[in-house]
């Protein structure tokens, strides 16, 4: 059934995709963006959608302030809200007022604006991350099964340590945050949360330049180039296909009977060892033209174990049917190459 949907952060690397698995499904679109400048992209890529009024734009500048959604729900008519955008900060100074409050008030303020303003609405669902599940105290767990089920213990003030501390507990924070929303708010919706950790696959949203690429593209790509001359662990060993937590969105406002749910989106277990491998296997001449990186044992899984995911719950109530980490990378990759060809950059 067709619903009118409510997408924040419409630019973003896992929003765009989500915005072609609602229109393929026959939804009509209102996303959010922080300026008019950010629609111009948008509005050339998906033209006959925005011609036919099944995509629209709302300007919301800052997320974070108080009422910040509340004129574009005021305006419309939604069925469901897809929460995807966070707050955007650089060089974090100060971690409790740019990055753990932000997350917290960036979240909170829109099922505020819904609870006040969207009584159609049904369903919101929001973007969390693996995150707000890993304990990264625990280390590698050899053999544990992260789940949906696990939280990150992480505090307010453990989570001022530094900005990694930081960043993990404002993903931990920010979902802890709408679940207490929902219990003590009781609004007329459902809310459902996904996990992420690291997304990887094509792009779909603007980039000028090989630079402006979003982080977890920038990690392989600079791979890909021999800018990376140390292969690094990328903090955490599970990965998901950008299409595939895109779909979980939207399968999310579809499915009867995921509303008050929380999901691990990920695919499985990954080591940047298997991206330089998998380039000097595929891409052999680039691969010695650039002299790009080989894996190494301390790249790869530990020799102890790791912990892995338990995707059970994705596949059985939003049935997911997850890519693989290879055909991720040759799409990835391949698209780096037309990208390049595309700019002008030097191959």
């Amino acid at each position: 059934m067709s619903q009118n949907v409510l997408l924040t952060g419409g630019n973003g690397f896992i929003a765009v995709h989500i915005i072609v698995y609602l229109l393929q499904h026959g939804h009509t679109i209102t996303t959010t963006v922080r300026s008019e400048s950010k629609t111009t992209y948008l509005r050339n890529k998906f033209s006959s959608a925005v011609n036919e009024g099944q995509l629209k734009f709302a300007i919301v500048g800052d997320i974070t302030v108080p009422g910040a959604f509340d004129e574009v729900i005021k305006s419309n008519r939604f069925d469901a809200v897809l929460h995807t955008s966070s707050p955007f900060v650089f060089d974090v100074k100060d971690i409790t007022n740019e990055l753990l409050l932000p997350a917290i008030n960036g979240t909170t303020e829109i099922l505020k604006s819904v609870k006040a303003h969207g009584p159609s609405v049904k369903r919101v669902v929001v973007t969390s991350s693996f995150a707000s599940i890993v304990d990264l105290a625990q280390g590698n767990r050899p053999g544990y099964a992260y789940s949906e089920k696990d939280w990150n213990p992480i505090t307010f003030e453990s989570a001022q340590k530094d900005t990694v501390a930081g960043y993990y507990g404002s993903k931990k924070l920010a979902e802890k945050a709408a679940w207490e929303f929902m219990e003590t708010e009781s609004p007329n919706f459902e809310l459902v949360t996904l996990c992420p950790p690291m997304v990887y696959g094509p792009v779909l949203q603007e980039v000028p330049a090989m630079n402006k690429l979003n982080t977890s593209s920038t990690a392989f790509y600079s791979i890909f180039t021999g800018e990376t001359k140390e292969l690094k662990f990328p903090g955490v060993w599970l990965w998901v296909d950008v299409r595939d937590i895109a779909l979980a969105h939207v399968r999310a406002i579809e499915k009867p009977g995921v509303g008050g749910q929380r999901f691990l989106i990920s695919q499985g277990t990954f080591n940047v060892g298997q991206v330089a491998d998998f380039i000097w296997k595929h891409y052999p001449e680039r691969a010695e033209a650039k002299g790009i990186s080989k894996s190494t044992p301390e790249v790869g899984y530990p020799a102890e174990g790791n912990y892995y995911p338990d995707n059970t719950k994705s596949k059985q109530l939003l049935g997911l049917e997850y890519n693989s980490f290879e055909n991720m990378l040759k799409d990835q990759l391949d698209q780096f190459v037309a990208l390049e060809k595309e700019l002008g950059v030097a191959q």
